[in-house]
Order: C-alpha cells, then structure tokens, then sequence
C-alpha cells in the first residue's frame, strides 16, 4: 500500500476514535456521504501531507461545508502536517463553540 494512503488512512482512524466517530468508506468516491470522519455532530474531511505547506482553497473549504450540511452535521477540515493536525472550522461555528464554553 502507497505510504500517503497508509498514513490518510491513520489519521482518519486515529481522529474518528479521538471524536468518537467512524471513519467513512469510500467517502473520496462514493456519492451518498463525502467527508471522511462522522459522529453524531461533526462531518469532518481530512488531509495529510509530509510537507511544510498545504494549500486549502475557498472551493475545499465550500465542499466540504456542503458535504456537512447535506448529512446535518457541522463541517471541519483537518490537516496534518509535520506530525500535528490542524483543524479549521467557519467564525460562524467557532462563535458557537465559544458561546457554548461561556454558558458552562
């Protein structure tokens, strides 16, 4: 198995155990659920790469929040690189989290 797929396929099952999610088959080629990782409130897509940079464009960013809205769910982008992940959400879902800390 090529090494990039090998370490994708590590950090899906290693983010879906830390949410408590699953991992989602064939999410890259199927047509019914598209990101990578789901829980009960998250749909999340996942990238790794073995370089300094990544390039996220608006158009990732909009695909993968309409792959999140399609199955009810809230969007993020994780991306690991040099051995950290990095995770991205909307201002619109980030003011919820922080409202949600504040009210506890």
């Amino acid at each position: 198995m090529d090494r990039r797929i090998k370490a994708s396929r590590s950090q899906e099952k290693k983010l879906a155990k830390e949410i408590g999610g699953i991992t989602v088959a064939g999410s890259g080629n199927g047509w019914a659920v598209k990101n990578d990782i789901r829980n009960d409130h998250w749909s999340i897509e996942c990238k790794t790469t073995t370089a300094a940079r990544f390039s996220l464009t608006h158009r990732d960013l909009v695909n993968t929040e309409t792959n999140a809205l399609l199955d009810l769910r809230d969007m993020a982008f994780a991306v690991e690189m040099q051995g950290r992940t990095w995770v991205v959400v909307s201002k619109e879902t980030f003011l919820r989290l922080i409202e949600r800390e504040e009210d506890t």
